[in-house]
C-alpha cells in the first residue's frame, strides 16, 4: 500500500469545536433508479433534530422514492417486529416523559406510529443512537435503508489549500512540473 506523506504547516491544522449535542444524521438508501442516495443533516441539538430530521426524511422520500405509502408502511412493520420494546415503546415513553407529550402513553404504540408519520424517522434515530452503538441498516427489501447518528464535540481539520502546501500527485501527472 502506497503511502502519502504531506508536509503540512502548524497553521494547516486545527480543530474545529461543535456546541454539545451536535449531531450528524446520515441516511443512506436505494432510490427507484438504483441510485444510492447517502445524504447528511448536521443538527446543533437534540430538540432541533427532533424538529428538523423528520422533514429532512420525508423530503428524501418525496424526492426519490415514488411509492412513498410503501416505503413507510415496511419500515413501521420491520419496526413493530424487530425494535417494539426497545424502539416504538422506548420512544413513546421518552416522548411522553422527556418532551412533554404526555398523552402519547395512553394511545397503542402500533397506532401511535401509524398516526404520527414523522415519528417514524425519529424512532430510526432513537433505535441508532441508544440500541446499535449509532448505526442501523434496514432489510434490503425496504431499499437497504441505513441510519448512522454521530454526536460530534471535536473535529480535526485540515487546510489543505494553504499557500506552501503540497498539491497531492495525481497518478500520471505532477503537478509541480512547469508546463509549456
Amino acid at each position: 500500500m502506497e503511502k502519502k506523506v504531506y508536509n503540512l504547516s502548524e497553521t494547516s491544522l486545527g480543530k474545529i469545536t461543535f456546541m454539545d449535542g451536535t449531531v450528524f444524521i446520515s441516511v443512506t438508501f436505494v432510490a427507484d433508479s438504483g441510485e444510492k442516495i447517502n445524504e447528511v443533516i448536521l443538527v446543533p441539538s437534540i430538540e432541533d433534530g427532533i424538529r428538523k430530521f423528520p422533514g429532512f426524511f420525508m423530503e428524501l422520500g418525496f424526492k426519490y422514492v415514488q411509492d412513498k405509502l410503501t416505503f413507510h408502511n415496511r419500515i413501521i412493520e420491520w419496526m413493530g417486529e424487530n425494535w417494539f420494546e426497545n424502539g416504538i415503546k422506548s420512544f413513546q415513553k421518552e416522548m411522553a416523559e422527556v418532551h412533554g407529550f404526555p398523552d402519547f402513553l395512553s394511545m397503542d404504540p402500533m397506532e401511535w406510529v401509524k398516526s404520527e408519520p414523522e415519528m417514524v424517522p425519529l424512532i430510526l434515530v432513537h433505535i441508532a443512537s441508544r440500541f446499535t452503538n449509532g448505526y442501523l441498516k434496514l432489510p434490503g427489501s425496504i431499499r437497504d435503508l441505513e441510519i448512522s447518528v454521530r454526536f460530534v464535540k471535536n473535529v480535526l481539520a485540515i487546510n489543505f489549500w494553504e499557500e506552501g502546501n503540497p498539491v497531492p500527485k495525481i497518478q500520471g501527472m505532477h503537478t509541480n512540473t512547469p508546463r509549456g
